[in-house]
């Protein structure tokens, strides 16, 4: 694992009140693969709308959330939604 290649998983509930939980570890993901704060922050403003939709909507009692960083992008999947964004590759 490095901040330019991870992969970790997480399950929700679906409460849509969990939105800034995601956000909040979305921010993580994003420090931790080294993204300026504007980048950070935008990425994590994204998975907490993308969240809060698939939050409210999805069918069942948990929502899957895929975290990774390959390729020069980082990216979350919330449900059926991914969330991308590119890492600097300085």
């Amino acid at each position: 694992m490095t901040p330019q290649a991870f992969k970790f998983k997480l399950t929700v509930p679906n409460d849509p009140n969990l939105a800034a939980m995601v956000a909040e570890v979305a921010r993580h993901a994003a420090e931790y693969a080294n993204l300026d704060d504007a980048a950070a922050a935008g990425f994590a403003e994204r998975a907490r709308d993308a969240a809060a939709t698939a939050l409210q909507s999805a069918s069942g009692h948990h929502c899957l959330l895929v975290f990774t960083a390959a390729d020069g992008t980082l990216s979350v999947t919330i449900g059926t939604e991914t969330i991308s964004q590119p890492l600097s590759l300085s």
